[in-house]
């Protein structure tokens, strides 16, 4: 009698099993995120040499766990997932790719639990068909959520791979039962193991908060890589956008002007010595050592700042260094540094963020010997975007803050 009502649990659990695969089946509505695509065509600015390849490999980490079973926006979050990473190999440009897929997940069990993740393609070289085939192996999803094991099973996939490596991780980021600090402290110890060679691209799948806050941190422990939303590159453009950020590089084409030798006139006069001549000079007075453009005026000077962040980075401090010497020149002079943020977070908050990254500046040029009282602040927040908000790119541009000499 026990036999008999084992096999028939177990069949039941079976059955529950394989309903819950076929529930993961397309449905008939056609939700404004799975609309009709056309990917753009990349290999055209490829060959005409505006482009280059940037990274050698890409490995994908695909989220199977039971919350992707999920509905959103009239999809499962499983669907939803693979149709983005269909898209993206619609999108990628024809060159030499190494590529592999790997699912993190797992069942329980009466009396246990296991899958945690799974290599289902490569890592081998890169065919359109052959990552597409890869993707339909995977299976349907279930369970938990150990994206850290899946980033250490990544890490040793990676030890044969050559080259620049984009490590793409696709997850709802819901936390359930995922270790956010595992898997934080699993991206860190790959970076560190393949340093300035890997770069981590997470795209979230759904909108759940905390989760946005957790990817945003795998990102950053990549430190070149970064965070986006399923829904911003589900489109040709966005997607195309992707692509080109996480697998391209623009070429910065050198122009060498022909040299031509001529017998040297009178020179000009230069009233304020900033190298442009009075008859053009369309800002005359300008403060000593102030740096100008063709029609000699001030060039306003531009800080850039990391998500969330207010630390001014060593890149910018040859040129705040150049901004205190003319400050410290001019006594008279003023200046306003404005704060500004891109819009995620609340607005509160990103005013508060503006106002950080502004005095950030200000303290930085008063360490150099400027006179504090010479120098005004203000935070904008999120309201003077300089780019959209709708990109990574776009976001980095916005999170900045602005000098402006006061004449």
């Amino acid at each position: 009698m026990r036999k008999i009502c084992f096999k028939g649990m177990l069949f039941a659990s079976l059955g529950l099993f394989l309903m819950g695969c076929v529930g993961q089946k397309p449905v008939a509505k056609q939700s404004a995120t799975m609309q009709s695509f056309q990917p753009v065509d990349l290999n055209a600015a490829l060959q005409a040499g505006a482009f280059k390849q940037k990274t050698n490999a890409f490995m994908v980490i695909l989220d199977r766990s039971g919350s992707m079973t999920k509905m959103y926006k009239g999809h499962t979050k499983m669907q939803l997932s693979e149709e983005l990473l269909t898209r993206m190999n619609q999108t990628l440009p024809n060159m030499p790719l190494t590529s592999g897929l790997e699912t993190f997940g797992r069942m329980k069990t009466f009396s246990a639990q296991y899958a945690t993740s799974k290599v289902v393609y490569g890592p081998t070289s890169y065919t359109k068909d052959g990552f597409a085939n890869g993707l339909a192996k995977a299976e349907c999803a279930r369970g938990l959520s150990p994206l850290d094991s899946a980033i250490n099973l990544a890490a040793q996939d990676m030890q044969n791979v050559q080259g620049q490596i984009s490590l793409i991780i696709v997850s709802d980021g819901v936390k359930e039962d995922m270790s956010y600090d595992g898997a934080v402290a699993a991206a860190k110890k790959l970076k560190s193991q393949y340093g300035d060679r890997v770069c981590i691209y997470v795209i979230q799948i759904g909108d759940d908060k905390e989760g946005t806050k957790f990817l945003g941190k795998i990102a950053e422990a990549g430190g070149c890589g970064f965070a986006v939303k399923g829904d911003e590159i589900m489109s040709g453009d966005g997607m195309a956008a992707f692509v080109t950020d996480a697998f391209l590089e623009k070429v910065v084409v050198e122009v060498v002007e022909e040299v031509v030798e001529v017998k040297p006139g009178p020179a000009p006069m230069d009233s304020d010595g900033d190298g442009v001549p009075d008859d053009i000079d369309q800002c005359p007075n300008t403060p000593k050592g102030a740096v100008v453009d063709a029609r000699g005026c001030y060039v306003v000077d531009k800080v850039y700042f990391d998500f969330d962040k207010y630390n001014i980075k060593p890149q910018f401090n040859p040129a705040l260094d150049a901004a205190a010497e003319v400050l410290k020149n001019n006594p008279t002079v003023k200046m306003t540094i404005s704060g500004n943020t891109d819009s995620i977070g609340t607005p509160e908050y990103n005013m508060g963020l503006s106002i950080r990254r502004a005095k950030a500046v200000k303290d930085y040029l008063v360490s150099k010997g400027v006179n504090p009282d010479n120098i005004s602040v203000i935070g904008y927040g999120e309201d003077r975007p300089a780019d959209t908000n709708a990109t990574p790119v776009g976001r980095a541009m916005n999170r900045r803050a602005v000098l402006l000499l006061m004449i």
